[in-house]
């Protein structure tokens, strides 16, 4: 199944420069992308949020080629907001939901592991620090 999305992504950081370039660099990417197809794409202004941060965001639609390939954009991209365009009810066939359910677990443990393996280090150097 193709999906037609739209979606915000959102970059925030510094300097104003840098957050303007990683931004440019997502939608590089994204037109890269094995079965994802760039419709249309709006970098917006970037704006100062905090006293040193800056914040960047592009808005796109694309074609998506399967519900696999949403969830690896979802979690590649993080996007703050996506919308589904073409459709009110989806058919998803089993083994293209099973192929999406399994990369999203499997995200799931990488991201457990990462906090586990952190919190862990955490441990470790508060039980080094003097009292």
């Amino acid at each position: 199944m193709v999906f037609a999305i739209r979606a915000i992504i959102e970059v925030l950081g510094f300097p104003e420069e840098h957050v303007r370039e990683v931004t440019e660099k997502v939608i590089e990417n994204l037109k890269k992308e094995e079965g994802i197809n760039i419709i249309k794409d709006q970098i917006n202004k970037t704006e100062k949020v905090k006293e040193k941060f800056f914040s960047c965001f592009v808005e796109v639609e694309m074609k998506i080629h399967d519900f696999n390939k949403l969830i690896g954009f979802c979690y590649n991209y993080m996007p703050s907001s996506l919308e589904i365009l073409d459709a009110e009810k989806l058919t998803i066939p089993v083994r293209e939901l099973t192929f999406g359910l399994n990369e999203m677990l499997d995200k799931f443990h990488q991201y457990n592991i990462l906090t586990t393996n952190l919190t862990n280090k955490l441990k470790q150097l508060e039980k080094q620090k003097p009292q």
